[in-house]
This record gives structure tokens, sequence and C-alpha cells, in this order.
């Protein structure tokens, strides 16, 4: 058995110095209307995946739900094709069409052989530009949602993440807000139809290209995508958070056997600055890998729980730090006492040399496995632009982890993780 307190052997070190930084920027190809499409180009695959990005995630939304519903049923028909015809078209060809939303974007992305890029191109327009959106379709999609929200408020651990961000940031604030059972029942289609066709606008959408690029695909693409006029109709709108004070909430769960506790707070920095390298840093060392002092303590010396971790989570316009776990309803306080004294050590109890070596080695390796393909660095440069960050970021996150010190740590550690500025929630 691993045992977690002891560091591995860090006889061999990983450092940035022979990290090739050459193949980590895109290049960008004007479209006729202005915008770019940004290009990650490796001729030794014969893949192509495209990233379309449109400003529409929930901040934009004038109905709850209506952003995520569209984004679902994006697929599920236009005015040329069924449901069914666009999906026999897909698959015929094995091509994979993934839908993601978060607080402020929706993007649709499209992973092909690349001999069927020309071909399905056409399909792909009118999908983002014609989609009908029909009343059985979306009345099974919202039933389902329903559901699948019923299941989910059941959990401990959902209750738990739905009110820590309620409290941190607020119920009005965007990343606060959160759909009810009631929401459910009053989405209509015609709210979806409306959401979808001021904020699937091609003039404000990002395209992002990664894999087998030729000049006859750019060339299409810009004839599909580049010909409406670039609209600034879609500004960003998330305001900026107003910082919450910390607060203590209990949610009583009696039919449930554990509790889930979530600590955290707002982090008033962004992924371009040294501060935020430096909080992912401490953030590692307190429960973000394998031997982090959470899990030494919490999970393995007193047994508290399965699993615990810590993570830093990028927001439009500012950062949450947050620490969670799920213990047995009879430890909880004594596992968020441990919790805290964790905390408190962060900025009091520098770590040797010799684990922020260990610490400084896994980061390296978990970057260059973030970098390791050309679909890979595109999604990392994608999460950048996406999130409004500093191209880079690169240089200052790899610079930083070299030059950090142990009493950088504390010092970081004591300006943004004490513990007194957290919030904490429990459901159980």
């Amino acid at each position: 058995m691993i045992n977690r307190t002891i560091n591995p052997n860090n006889d061999l070190k990983l450092n940035t110095t022979n990290i090739d930084r050459s193949n980590l920027l895109p290049q960008f190809h004007k479209m006729d209307n202005g915008n770019d499409i940004v290009c990650f180009n490796s001729q030794s695959v014969d893949i192509v995946k495209i990233d379309f990005v449109f400003e529409a995630g929930k901040a934009y939304q004038s109905h709850k739900l209506s952003a995520m519903i569209a984004n679902k049923l994006i697929t599920e028909g236009t005015s040329k094709h069924s449901a069914k015809e666009i999906a026999e078209i897909l698959d015929y060809r094995g091509i994979y069409i993934d839908k993601n939303i978060d607080s402020t974007t929706a993007t649709v992305s499209v992973l092909m052989v690349k001999k069927y890029v020309l071909e399905i191109l056409p399909l792909l327009h009118e999908i983002l530009t014609d989609a009908i959106f029909p009343e059985n379709e979306f009345q099974i999609t919202i039933n389902k949602s329903k559901q699948r929200f019923l299941n989910e408020m059941m959990k401990t651990n959902y209750v738990a993440r739905r009110t820590f961000y309620q409290n941190i940031f607020g119920m009005e604030h965007v990343y606060g807000s959160f759909a009810s059972e009631e929401d459910f029942d009053k989405l209509t289609v015609d709210n979806v139809r409306e959401f979808y066709n001021r904020h699937y606008n091609i003039d404000n959408c990002k395209i992002f290209i990664s894999g087998n690029i030729d000049d006859n695909i750019l060339v299409a693409v810009n004839q599909l995508f580049g010909q409406t006029k670039h609209s600034p109709l879609l500004a960003p709108i998330v305001p900026k958070p107003v910082f919450m004070q910390p607060t203590q909430v209990y949610i009583e769960k009696a039919d449930a056997v554990q509790s889930t506790i979530r600590i955290g707070k707002v982090i008033d920095t962004t992924w371009d600055t040294t501060d935020f390298t430096e909080i992912m840093l401490a953030n590692t060392i307190l429960g973000g890998y394998f031997g982090s002092k959470l899990t030494a303590n919490v999970r393995e010396d007193k047994g508290y729980c399965y699993s615990i971790y810590s993570m830093v989570q990028a927001f439009r316009g500012a950062n949450v730090f947050f620490i969670t776990t799920e213990v047995g309803k009879g430890v909880t306080h004594d596992a968020a006492k441990e919790i805290y004294n964790e905390l408190a050590n962060m900025s009091t109890q520098p770590i040797s040399n010799d684990e922020l070596e260990v610490v400084k080695s896994y980061l390296i390796g978990d970057f260059i496995r973030s970098i390791d393909g050309v679909f890979e660095i595109a999604d990392r440069y994608k999460t950048m632009v996406t999130s409004h960050s500093s191209e880079v970021f690169t240089d200052n996150y790899l610079n930083t982890i070299d030059s950090i010190t142990p009493e950088k740590i504390c010092q970081i550690s004591a300006k943004y993780l004490d513990k007194d500025s957290m919030t904490q929630i429990i459901v159980g």
C-alpha cells in the first residue's frame, strides 16, 4: 500500500527549461468579416477538430435554462434536415459532435476525419444558423432535464455545491443564480428560439481549428462563416463579483448517511497574474495532488473520508478556491476542524525545499501532459481566450514555478487562503 504521508523519490526532477514553447501559440487567419480563425496545425494527424464558441452562456439568458436547452437542442433539426437525418449524416461518417455550456460561453465542437471536412461544413453552418427546435424534442429534453435536476437535488454534494456558489457570489449574480424546479415548467420553446436567434450569431463566434489543416479548409470556413459583418452586439456582461461576507450554512438531510463539506471563497485574481500561479502552487500542496496535506491528514491519518481535495476554479473576472469532501455524519465537525488546521498551517509552517520540488515536478509534469498533442494545446489556448486571460499566461506560469520558495507559499496563503475568510457549507 502507498503511504501518501511520505513524498515519492525525487531523483528525477522535471524542469521548465526543456519545454518547447514554440508550438504553444496559434496561427491566425483573417476572415472577410475581420474575425480570426485560430489554428493549431499538425500534419502528423488525419483528424480535424473545429470548435465554435459563442457568447451564449447563462449570463446572457432572459429566461432561466434557455441557454442550456438551446445548446442541447441545436443539432435536433433545421429547416432542411430533421434530427434523424442530421444524426445519420454524422454517424455514417464517424463524426462526433460535443456541446458544452458554462456561465458565459456555449461551444459546439466537431471532430472528424479530414476527408469529410469540406463535405460537412455546410451542414455545420446550417445547424449554427438555422436550428428550428422542434416542440416534441423540446418537451423530451426539458422533461429529462427536470428529472435529472430532481435526482441531483437529493444528493448532498450537489446541494452543497449549489449553496456554496449562492453564498460566495450572491444569488443575484450570474455565478450564484440557479434554476429551480418551477423554471423547468415556465420555460417555453419560444424562449429557447429567441435565445438562439439572438445569441448564436456567426459574426460573434470564435472559431478554433486544430489538427490537419490546409488552405482548402480555411477558404471553405471563410466562405461560410466569414461573410457576415462583425457586430459588437454581445459584449461581455458578467459584472465583477461583489465579495460576500464569509458565512456558515448547515442544511440537514435526515436520510443522508454522509455529510458533504465545502469550504472556500472568491479570489480576486485572473489567470495571467503571478499571484494566480502562486495560489495554484499553494493549492496543490494543500489538496491538489496525491501527497497533499489534506489527504495525508483527513484521509490517511484520521480516516474520515475516502477522498478530499482542493482546487482553484476559473471564472471570467474572478476565481474560486474551494475544499470539498464527504464524511460520515458522526465526524463532520472533526473533519472540518482538521481542514481549518491545515489551512492555518499553510500560512505559518513553510514546507521543506524537498517537498516543494516534488510539487514543482508534479505541476510541470501536469503541464506537459496538458500540451501533449495539437488538440490538447488548442483546448488550453481556447480556455485562456474564452476566460479573457492573457496569452502570456504560459510563460508567467512556468517562470513562477521555477522561482517560488517555501516562504512565498506562506505569504500567498496568508493573503488569499486565510481560514477566517472562508465560507463553509455543510449538507447532511
